[in-house]
């Protein structure tokens, strides 16, 4: 029993230390406390204690250190993912070439006199590579418009065969090894050379999707950011008056108007701004469980007070949002 009463003054004093550092009870009807008496706190009108304003202060700033840490972490996965995936490259290109691999044999012949020799022939030079119907684009960089020291301007096929160079594309994306996420066939991502001024002068480059010969599908200037989700869904990133922008691994922030656009049936969705400001994104979205079935998400909007939209593609393969509250987060 007298250990029972220890424990229970003990957790009182505590209580009484904690409290001492709010507004005191005359003054509850003045502040608003977290130690005020039920019915009491909440009120419209009343200032914030500033014992309590402190630690809701302090609880922003670990939420703050909390995101940073786990985009860092997001950062490090994914260059290790980069890396992964260029060495699977390599062993690919280097599995495609062995088995094109012309294989030489060699046979002892008598010896010829000179005179009779026959001189050896030319060797044929190859054709330019004819384009069939469907053709699956493979280039430096897989997916989406990542930040990476590779440039290529240029498409393979799958025959590892050059079939679109242009000195005016930056960098090219489209498959890279596996086509994990169904990247359409006969198109690609370029990143142009050509580049479209903001207002705060700072300049961006242009991207745009373009066919087989080369021809852009959007030629919109304000579009500075394309990349692929799954199927024939596109993230499509436009800034055209844009004060601040900013990149970083999977996350894509400041971009003035954010939709995801269907290249099949050409119909878009287009993600609400922030206070009517920009849109912030991540598809650092990979292995989340939605809670039913057949659904895969693929995209995340964050807002400013940390409600979340996860675009994802149900078992039919058709996009639907998700909205989660922070407070189920």
């Amino acid at each position: 029993m007298k250990k029972i009463l220890t424990i229970i003054v003990l957790l009182f004093m505590v209580q009484v230390a904690n409290a001492q550092s709010h507004i005191s009870k005359s003054e509850y009807a003045r502040y608003n406390c977290r130690f005020a008496p039920k019915g009491s706190n909440n009120a419209e009108g009343k200032l914030m204690c500033p014992a309590c304003e402190k630690e809701n202060d302090d609880a922003r700033k670990k939420k703050i250190a909390d995101d940073k840490a786990a985009d860092e972490a997001s950062k490090i996965k994914n260059e290790k993912l980069r890396a992964e995936n260029a060495i699977a490259f390599k062993k690919k290109q280097a599995e495609n070439a062995a088995k094109n691999k012309v294989t030489e044999v060699y046979v002892n012949m008598a010896k010829t006199p000179v005179a009779d020799s026959k001189k050896p022939e030319p060797p044929v030079k190859k054709g330019p590579v004819k384009l069939g119907k469907d053709i699956q684009l493979y280039a430096g960089w897989g997916m989406g418009m990542f930040t990476h020291n590779g440039r290529t301007n240029f498409f393979l096929n799958e025959n590892k065969d050059t079939v679109l160079k242009n000195n005016n594309y930056l960098e090219a994306y489209a498959v890279m090894g596996e086509n994990k996420n169904n990247f359409p066939k006969n198109i690609g991502i370029v990143l142009l050379k050509e580049t479209n001024k903001i207002s705060n002068g700072r300049e961006q480059n242009v991207a745009d999707i373009v066919d087989l010969k080369g021809k852009r599908y959007f030629n919109d200037n304000t579009i500075s950011t394309i990349f692929h989700l799954a199927d024939d869904y596109f993230v499509v990133c436009k800034s055209p008056t844009l004060p601040e922008w900013r990149s970083y691994g999977n996350n894509y922030t400041g971009y003035e108007n954010v939709e995801i656009y269907n290249l099949k049936t050409k119909k878009s969705i287009t993600l609400n701004k922030d206070q009517g400001r920009f849109v912030s994104i991540s598809i650092y979205v990979g292995g989340r469980k939605m809670g039913e079935p057949g659904l895969e998400p693929f995209l995340s909007r964050v807002y400013i007070n940390y409600d979340e939209d996860v675009y994802c593609l149900n078992a039919n393969r058709e996009m639907v949002v998700k909205k989660i509250l922070k407070a189920d987060r």
